[in-house]
């Protein structure tokens, strides 16, 4: 899953700009990757943490950009699918049934609410988003012993901190045609910017 920020090709455009070649295609690469900066920070990483509480710092490590060069004349924007901590996010508890030692984690989600792997103790002082094991998918090949065994499942002796949905997730239900849009016009915006440095 990802974002890629790209021009569309220009046939012809360095002669029908007067423009030196290499000049015209370091245009396009600075251009591409001032933008998918710009979408980073302001469409994603900031919206982000504004509606989960998560700092912008973490969103800033869990979502890469693979900027563009004259090999790869386009940008992308990847979003890391590793867990980010429970209690990196704003997080309430919930409690099931009337338990006082028991509660569901609710994180802070995209236009709403989310609950979160683990469990809070209600009675607690701090109320930390806790785990008491871990189920992980197991990556099956055609050469894999025990091929029925579909995960991994680990027993915490003490609790650790409870996994919270990744950066992918959230990518997932956020961006929308409304952000491409955005981002498709910012790149036109950057683009033109230095062409007419350029020009003018």
């Amino acid at each position: 899953m990802s974002m890629e920020v790209s021009l569309p090709p220009f046939e012809g455009g360095p002669a029908a700009f007067g423009i030196d070649e290499k000049r015209f295609e370091r245009i396009q690469i600075n251009s591409t990757n001032r933008a998918a900066r710009w979408v980073k920070r302001v469409l994603l990483v900031e919206p982000f943490s504004e509606a989960t509480g998560v700092r912008r710092v973490i969103f800033n490590d869990r979502i890469r950009i693979n900027l563009a060069n004259r090999n790869v004349p386009e940008a992308s924007i990847v979003p890391s699918s590793a867990s980010i901590p429970a209690r990196c996010y704003r997080h309430r508890a919930d409690p099931v049934d009337g338990s006082k030692v028991s509660a569901r984690v609710l994180v802070d989600w995209w236009q709403g609410e989310k609950i979160a792997a683990g469990f809070i103790n209600p009675s607690s002082d701090r109320k930390l988003p806790l785990a008491t094991r871990s189920v992980r998918a197991r990556k099956l090949t055609a050469r894999s012993k025990r091929p029925h065994i579909k995960e991994y499942r680990y027993e915490y002796w003490t609790p650790e901190d409870a996994n919270g949905p990744s950066a992918a997730a959230l990518f997932r239900v956020a961006v929308d045609n409304s952000t491409r849009e955005q981002a498709a016009d910012r790149l036109a915006f950057e683009f033109n910017k230095d062409l007419d440095e350029e020009l003018f």
